[in-house]
């Protein structure tokens, strides 16, 4: 039954990617959907430069910023224009650099009808023996260390949109999952044959998912959790790979 568990990982990927289409291209401050921001510098005490998007803005924050760290955020707009960021998490180390990301779909690397983790295995074990940059060669090292631990690590650019998918079959023949988007942050669940679990960490993603759960074509549990962490990240590489 590991077919329509690979398929509703698909389903999931697009999710992410229709929300993204429906974002506007400027930024709407009040809707309180996670937006993805770099920290440039730091001004003074709590005032922080931020890239968002193609644009920069300055704004406070009461947790300290990382310079050159990327993190997921909830912006409000208050009297005057102020600016106010909340509910910050770090984005994942495997996240953050758009280099590591593969430019395709799920679909297209993840065959639904006949996925093996042995052929996935020896496709990234011929990618790294052939001449290929060395960006793409440090991507598919990631990818074939994730698999030594038996986890699936697939950094892709869905329809213009980062969407980090991993996953790793349980004993129990259920799929356990973790992707992380753009535009609603990271979620982490569990698919088993005619359902599938989700916890999110912003109430919005929530509420999109829940909206657009029909799509995935079997009962859906949504919760709200704090601290989601991937289930594979750079922390836990125990080989230099970068050369």
């Amino acid at each position: 039954m590991f077919t329509p568990m690979i398929s509703t990982l698909q389903k999931l990927a697009g999710i992410g990617s229709d929300i993204g289409r429906t974002s506007s291209s400027s930024i709407n401050f009040n809707a309180n959907l996670p937006v993805s921001i770099e920290v440039i510098r730091q001004i003074d005490g709590g005032r922080y430069c931020l890239k968002v998007g193609r644009k920069e803005l300055t704004t406070k924050s009461s947790k300290n910023l990382k310079v050159g760290e990327k993190y997921w955020a909830n912006f409000s707009e208050g009297k005057g224009g102020l600016l106010t960021i909340s509910n910050l998490y770090r984005q994942p180390k495997l996240f953050e650099n758009d280099a590591y990301f593969l430019p395709m779909g799920l679909e297209q690397i993840l065959d639904s009808n006949s996925f093996s983790y042995n052929e996935f295995r020896a496709f990234l074990v011929k990618q790294l023996s052939s001449e290929i940059p060395k960006e793409l060669f440090t991507l598919y090292a990631y990818m074939l260390l994730a698999l030594s631990k038996a986890i699936i690590h697939l950094p892709l650019i869905h329809e213009g949109k980062k969407v980090m998918v991993q996953f790793q079959k349980r004993e129990d023949g259920s799929l356990l999952f973790y992707i992380a988007y753009e535009h609603l942050g990271p979620m982490y669940g569990i698919i088993q044959d005619s359902s599938v679990e989700i916890a999110a960490m912003y109430e919005k993603s929530v509420y999109y998912l829940q909206k657009e759960s029909p799509k995935l074509g079997m009962i859906t549990h949504l919760s709200l959790q704090k601290e989601l962490k991937p289930l594979f990240d750079l922390g836990d590489v125990a080989l230099d790979v970068k050369g």
